[in-house]
């Protein structure tokens, strides 16, 4: 499909344009970043980065058959006889072609953030609403201030559900990505303690967070975690972004939330059954493909915009029927290794404390759904906590003990040092995920059901990797 033609570029980076050499029309199909991919019919964007200088790959674009390239070096221009369009600053021109994309549809737009599950969300939302029209959604985890705009560039223009995920680090960088992408429903999932290395507090996340409402369009909705102990902090947030008060709804089970979960049955590790109770309406119940009680709990956040954006949102919970988590965030994968069955809960992709937390309680259930008889947990070090990182390594492996975890199995420094604290639970360290990995068949036993987390700097993948 083509998103741009040189009209368009020109129309939309009127105010950034230095000069350009485009002697013909264009038929732009993707605007991409990587000079390392097949660029044909697409436009490579050199951005000058903190690390990396897209301008030294433009050679690169060009032989992996770029049709066009944004450049800012203006010496570079001069010299190269390739489509070029010359800006002020090729990272303004990014946005702007952002902004223009985000003009032309009529797209309606869910945002969605939160400390824990944001991704899971957005997959189920992505499904429910592709039951409803041309639905399109924020692709691997390309939620911050390059992914969200690269995701508004090349969203088609019959789009009719965008779905965009916002992930943050720091204060101030939701705002730029909410105003950009100007969404008619913000959700936010929950607010814990992730990168509280970078918040002086736990308030200062939630604060972060809120600015998801900042672009909100007029009349739109903000969805919140009843539940969550900052919901009164970001439902005054929601306010002082100007939504009326009517549209600031919330899900949870709490039985003042518009959307109540009343009741959720596990009849498979991959069948259960939620039922919801909007406020001043009947019940609904609806089937999903996980007994992952976080997971049925955020469905609620599909339910809540199927609601307010369709008219049968019957049609599109059924899409989570059928639903399975993506690797590394909650996929189960069933193995034989060395003539052993076993069961991995594949969550290596991150870490954080409530998702650590969420994680083992899931291995709990799990064990007893499918009446296993040995757990083990395999858990790498959680980044970004700063001076809590102690506290909440000590926490995670209380709490691991506490749920009766058959064996764990530790790698990284922090959780080394939180493992003296370990009395009931057997356990091994190990430095990192790849000692771990060479060991880990020796402690399998036919039968067991293994949970894999860590933060991505840990690569807690290898350990899994090395079973398949």
């Amino acid at each position: 499909m083509i998103l741009w033609t040189k009209t368009d570029l020109l129309e939309a980076l009127q105010t950034q344009i230095v000069g350009h050499n485009l002697k013909s029309d264009l038929a732009i199909e993707e605007i991409a970043i990587d000079s390392r991919k097949d660029l044909k019919n697409k436009l490579f964007l050199a951005i000058k980065g903190e690390n990396t200088d897209g301008h030294l790959f433009l050679n690169q674009a060009f032989e992996n058959s770029a049709q066009v390239a944004i450049i800012q070096d203006a010496e570079l221009f001069k010299k190269t006889s390739q489509n070029l369009i010359l800006v002020k600053n090729s990272f303004a021109a990014f946005y702007k072609l952002a902004e223009y994309s985000r003009k032309k549809t009529d797209a309606k737009i869910i945002a969605i953030t939160g400390s824990v599950g944001k991704t899971g969300v957005k997959e189920m939302l992505k499904s429910a609403f592709a039951n409803q029209g041309k639905t399109y959604a924020t692709i691997g985890n390309l939620n911050n201030h390059i992914g969200v705009p690269l995701t508004l560039c090349n969203m088609p223009h019959d789009t009719q559900f965008a779905i965009i995920e916002m992930g943050m680090n720091h204060l101030r960088e939701i705002k730029p990505l909410s105003d950009l992408a100007r969404p008619h429903i913000a959700a936010i999932t929950t607010i814990a303690p992730a990168h509280i290395g970078n918040f002086n507090n736990e308030e200062e996340i939630a604060l972060a967070k809120s600015e998801i409402f900042s672009g909100l369009e007029p009349k739109g909705f903000a969805i919140i975690n009843h539940d969550n102990k900052y919901y009164d902090f970001l439902r005054k947030k929601a306010l002082e972004c100007k939504i009326e008060e009517k549209n600031i709804l919330s899900f949870g089970k709490n039985i003042e939330s518009n959307y109540c979960l009343k009741n959720i049955e596990i009849k498979s590790f991959e069948q259960s059954f939620a039922t919801i109770k909007i406020k001043n309406n009947a019940e609904t119940s609806y089937e999903i493909s996980t007994a992952n009680q976080t997971t049925i709990f955020n469905s609620l956040i599909v339910f809540a915009c199927l609601d307010l954006l369709v008219a049968n949102k019957i049609n599109g919970l059924k899409s989570l029927k059928t639903i399975s988590a993506p690797k590394g965030r909650g996929a189960i994968l069933n193995l034989n290794v060395q003539n052993k069955n076993i069961i991995i809960i594949d969550d290596s992709y991150n870490a954080n404390v409530a998702s650590m937390h969420s994680g083992l309680q899931y291995l709990s259930e799990l064990k007893k759904i499918l009446n296993k008889k040995r757990s083990i947990a395999v858990l790498g070090d959680m980044f970004e906590l700063g001076t809590k990182s102690e506290e909440s390594h000590v926490e995670t492996l209380k709490l691991l003990q506490n749920l009766k975890i058959d064996l764990t199995l530790l790698a990284g420094e922090e959780m080394i040092k939180a493992a003296k604290i370990l009395e009931k639970t057997e356990y091994k360290t190990f430095a990192n995920s790849s000692d771990l990995a060479v060991e880990i068949k020796n402690f399998l036993q036919d039968g067991d059901i293994l949970f894999v987390k860590g933060s991505r700097g840990m690569k807690m993948e290898n350990a899994i990797e090395i079973l398949k």
